[in-house]
């Protein structure tokens, strides 16, 4: 689905992580924030931008690691031993 906004209304948004202007990402449905020290990407979920912190994804630029807690918890973490979740510890049984 491509992200079709008012060009008024992209003016006006900002991000609220650090209120740097908003580019449209069509290939990720997304609106990537431009400012170089945060760059998080916004849902766009049913045309309306999802501008929650908490709901952003903040890409790996090339050559950085991932932060602690920034990995996706997928088959990786458990190859890993790693618990998904705060509450989800492998026992030595698994």
């Amino acid at each position: 689905m491509a992200v079709e906004l008012a060009p008024e209304l992209l003016e006006i948004l900002a991000c609220p992580n650090c209120h740097g202007s908003l580019a449209v990402d069509h290939d990720r449905d997304e609106l990537v924030c431009t400012a170089p020290i945060c760059g998080l990407a916004y849902p766009v979920r049913n045309g309306i931008p999802v501008l929650l912190v908490d709901e952003a994804r903040s890409p790996q630029r090339p050559g950085e690691a991932q932060r602690p807690g920034e990995a996706q918890r997928t088959g990786e973490a458990q190859r890993t031993g790693e618990a998904q979740t705060p509450g989800d510890v492998p026992t030595a049984d698994e």
